[in-house]
């Protein structure tokens, strides 16, 4: 039982770091890459047949874990393929929009500063609806989330053989 379980979770792993995280930072998320392996894991544990009160609690922990690792993958893929409402992306457009030219309204003295003030803002709206597109998409494109969690810590040792 111990080795179909540890198979089922190398597999896994491998498959979420090899075939999930490219998909969804491609803009493609898919649960099936890693659906099967989450089933042999859970198959293998539904055969095991706990002794005595330490074995049951060592069970019970398995299953509520290995429950939160399906948890865990499936709030991943429902994150890659939420999007901003389009009435937020509306507003900040829209605000961009009606913002710099309001920066132009601003008579000061000198041209320079001016246009200096004017490209400020400008820098800033452009910073912050980059930053709302980056954190709309945090598994997908080149500024994405990383898998290297996966191949560190205690699942390290999938990566070893």
């Amino acid at each position: 039982m111990r080795a179909r379980l540890d198979a089922a979770l190398g597999g896994y792993v491998h498959a979420v770091v090899e075939d999930r995280w490219p998909r969804t930072r491609a803009g493609n998320p898919s649960y099936g890459a890693t659906e099967s392996h989450l089933q042999d894991a859970f198959r293998a544990l539904q055969t095991y047949d706990p002794h005595g009160q330490a074995e049951q609690v060592f069970y019970e922990q398995a299953v509520g874990h290995l429950d939160d690792i399906a948890s865990q993958g499936r709030a991943r893929l429902t994150m890659a393929r939420r999007e901003l409402p389009p009435l937020l992306q509306a507003l900040a457009f829209g605000g961009a929009l009606v913002l710099i030219p309001l920066t132009f309204l601003y008579g000061l003295r000198k041209l320079r500063v001016q246009v200096l003030c004017v490209a400020s803002v400008a820098g800033l709206v452009g910073f912050s609806l980059l930053l709302v597109f980056v954190l709309d998409r945090p598994f997908s494109g080149d500024l994405s989330v990383s898998p290297a969690p996966y191949r560190e810590g205690a699942l390290a040792q999938y990566w070893n053989h």
